[in-house]
């Protein structure tokens, strides 16, 4: 029995250290208002209307700081799977001990894009992220999703998420045009462009006898309208102002307070108002030079004439 003692005590250590930082990260996540929690698995498929799981499940090495959620124990640790207060600290240290012996059992994981959730092994997870491990053997089966997840997922960005995996569904882009990546930062936004694709769909239809799809018209769109301007706002180099925002939310910034001002500005050129607006919003009146080259580079000169006019011609 005494030779039990040395790993016992051990394990205990080992315990209660990340236990300690998992309370000063929580304290930490409180003060900075991100979040440290692991995602649910039932949430994200909810927000993402997942398709049912692969039936075939295959053995992979996986990156430990890529497990992001838990299918049911996603209280019980956080984001980095240090033991929370409900966590039995004689089931945890039991592993550990295990682990210290012999190599254990994979886990069970579903990945989601980039990233896992723990279906079994949590326990196992948290021990071997304590012991320093970098990745874990692990039974993989894989969920397919629309949107990316990526190891900074947070419980709140889920509902962007949902946002982007709705429009995706009635949009298909991601199936016309892979390469896409339309991330907005802020929530109800995905419905604001819809309604954008939507005239795009009417207008069109105004044109052509066929009336087109939903997808069709959004393929159009964005070809059409939504790439030039981002390559505008590429090419401008504006969006390096704007930490934390996309091309998404300027693109959509811009086009709604173009056709803002092009109804409510009669006499003062809409592309100037513009700018004092944009510059009053961020505070920042230097990016009034930029986003006056800007919008002079992605929309026609003509813009500038007061609604209702016309450029004239000289004969």
């Amino acid at each position: 029995m005494n030779n039990g003692k040395p790993a016992a005590r051990a394990s205990q250590e080992v315990f209660d250290a990340a236990r300690r930082r998992a309370f000063v990260q929580d304290v930490l996540s409180q003060i900075s208002g991100r979040s440290d929690a692991l995602l649910s698995f039932q949430d994200v498929q909810e927000h993402l209307n997942l398709s049912q799981p692969d039936k075939a499940a295959h053995l992979e090495e996986i990156p430990l700081n890529k497990i992001v959620g838990s299918v049911g124990r996603y209280r019980d640790f956080n984001r980095a799977f240090l033991p929370r207060g409900h966590v039995d600290p004689q089931r945890w240290m039991r592993v550990h001990r295990l682990q210290s012996k012999a190599q254990m059992a994979p886990i069970d994981v579903f990945r989601v894009g980039e990233v896992y959730f723990v279906q079994d092994g949590n326990h196992r997870v948290s021990v071997a992220r304590a012991r320093g491990q970098k990745t874990i053997q692990a039974w993989v089966v894989d969920v397919p999703v629309r949107v990316p997840l990526g190891p900074d997922t947070s419980p709140d960005d889920l509902i962007l998420k949902s946002g982007y995996a709705e429009f995706l569904a009635k949009t298909a882009l991601d199936q016309n045009h892979p390469e896409q990546s339309i991330e907005l930062t802020r929530a109800g936004s995905y419905r604001k462009l819809l309604q954008h694709i939507e005239v795009h769909q009417f207008y069109m239809g105004l044109r052509s006898r066929h009336y087109p799809s939903l997808p069709e018209a959004a393929s159009d769109w964005y070809e059409r309208v939504y790439l030039p301007v981002v390559e505008g706002i590429r090419a401008s180099d504006i969006l390096r102002h704007f930490p934390g925002r996309t091309e998404a939310d300027l693109y959509l910034w811009i086009t709604e307070n173009r056709a803002r001002l092009q109804m409510g500005y009669a006499t003062s050129p809409p592309t100037q108002a513009a700018v004092e607006d944009f510059a009053q919003e961020n505070r920042a009146s230097r990016l009034g030079r930029w986003l006056r080259r800007l919008l002079h580079r992605l929309f026609p000169k003509r813009l500038d004439q007061p609604p209702g006019q016309r450029p004239t011609g000289s004969g």
